[in-house]
């Protein structure tokens, strides 16, 4: 497959799923984006990561991601963001009862 192709059978794919549900769509990419911003911010502040911040992002991607699993109607993506949300969920109250 060349790109040229490639690049048109992607472009209908997202404009499909745009016009099936834009909502579910633009929760993907929000949980995309911040969890690719967690990853820089911590790879660029290691070992003195701002978990104020990171934790927040990532657990907001992750519950978006819950209800864009359940719209699609993917069991392994409901699954697997309900279980980082949980691990992240004690990590996060962890992190926060440690600051007193």
């Amino acid at each position: 497959m060349n790109i040229a192709r490639a690049w048109h059978s992607t472009k209908q794919y997202i404009l499909r799923d745009w016009a099936s549900n834009p909502w579910r769509l633009v929760g993907e990419m929000y949980n995309a984006v911040t969890a690719l911003a967690t990853a820089i911010i911590f790879a660029l502040t290691a070992p003195q990561v701002p978990y104020n911040v990171t934790y927040p992002l990532w657990l907001t991607g992750t519950v978006i991601m819950i209800f864009c699993g359940i719209s699609r109607g993917s069991a392994g993506i409901v699954v697997m963001s309900t279980v980082m949300f949980a691990i992240d969920t004690v990590g996060y109250i962890r992190f926060l009862l440690a600051l007193n």
